[in-house]
């Protein structure tokens, strides 16, 4: 049985500054440290070799994110801030907010890149791509729709307000 959904993993560059660009952008908070040092078990989970990572739970309004930043083995891949919103995987990270051009003002402030720019109307909001401090493509989006509200979530029962 599927309990739930239970949050998406970013791979970093740099954790401390990962989690103080995600408490401060979206107000998560950490909620525990994780991380191994080379662990033939959790390389039998991973699928990897001689791993070794840092790493870190939060929590947000209704979702954690897991971050990791790996010291072993080097990455092989080629850097997110070079893939384009239409490369194939999980492509970007949505959050909804209540002011999509203010959001993404303060996006860019907290070392978040450009991406687009804000685009919608009045009537269904706005929503725009943008990167965090490392490339990854996050969405800021006003709720479209009464049908798309967190809050016809099972368990979602009142959406939480960020003073950062």
């Amino acid at each position: 049985m599927i309990l739930a959904f239970a949050h998406p993993g970013l791979v970093v560059p740099n954790l401390e500054k990962a989690s103080r660009f995600y408490q401060q952008m979206f107000g998560f908070e950490v909620i525990s440290k994780e991380g191994w040092e080379q662990s033939p078990e959790m390389d039998r989970a991973i699928g990897l070799k001689n791993s070794s990572c840092r790493g870190l739970m939060m929590k947000g309004h209704n979702c954690f994110l897991e971050l990791f930043e790996y010291s072993n083995p080097p990455s092989e891949t080629e850097p997110v801030a070079n893939l384009g919103a239409n490369a194939e995987g999980i492509r970007h990270l949505a959050f909804y907010v209540d002011d999509c051009r203010a959001e993404y003002r303060r996006l860019v402030d907290l070392g978040g890149m450009v991406l687009g720019e804000p685009a919608g109307d009045d009537q269904a909001g706005y929503a725009v791509y943008c990167r965090d401090p490392f490339g990854n493509i996050i969405e800021l989006a006003e709720i479209p729709s009464p049908t798309e509200s967190p809050l016809t979530l099972p368990g979602v029962t009142s959406l939480g307000t960020h003073t950062a």
